[in-house]
């Protein structure tokens, strides 16, 4: 493939969503030091709606929440036959009560597959290969790093959400004018 790609700008892409606005929930951890996942689930399927006030069919995270600020996990909601990624993040520890924030994020394979797609569009070649290192939060101003693979040259991708409208994440991108040093 030529190197085309670094007279890509600045493109947009948006992925589709249910709900994907920082939803705030609050739970008494009693003695453990955890929030369990049945309860981070419950937590989800009470909270993630979309427009119409649909709740998803399902929901399942991969362990407890740990009870400590920063501390996040990445669960999977299943609506309609549709799967969507839901990171959930400890804000804040009140005595027994841990705060944590949820919001649906975009799965870092679709943000990649759009990246490349945009690029296609827009010079006509696609790129060997686009990877993200983690999903994309679904938040206004939420920022990611990605990679462009283009022969033996690599660029870095700037990933910013710059809107979210009835689920749908906007997400503007930039490749770098020049590859990263060997």
């Amino acid at each position: 493939m030529t190197h085309s790609m670094v007279r890509t700008l600045l493109v947009s892409g948006a992925a589709a969503g249910l709900v994907a606005s920082a939803t705030a929930c609050s739970f008494s951890i009693g003695s453990a030091n955890s929030v369990s996942k049945s309860d981070v689930e419950k937590q989800i399927t009470e909270k993630m709606t979309d427009a119409a006030g649909d709740e998803p069919d399902s929901v399942t995270c991969p362990t407890d929440l740990p009870a400590t600020v920063g501390a996040e996990i990445n669960c999977e909601m299943m609506v309609n036959d549709r799967s969507f990624d839901v990171n959930v993040t400890v804000t804040a520890i009140e005595g027994k009560n841990v705060k944590f924030d949820m919001v649906e994020t975009v799965g870092k394979d679709q943000v990649a597959a759009i990246i490349s797609n945009r690029l296609y569009q827009q010079v006509g070649e696609r790129p060997d290969s686009v990877t993200c290192p983690e999903n994309l939060k679904g938040v206004e101003g939420a920022t990611l790093r990605c990679e462009l693979h283009d022969g033996s040259k690599i660029y870095g991708i700037s990933v910013i959400v710059g809107s979210v409208d009835g689920g749908d994440v906007n997400f503007d991108f930039k490749v770098d004018d020049h590859p990263k040093p060997n």
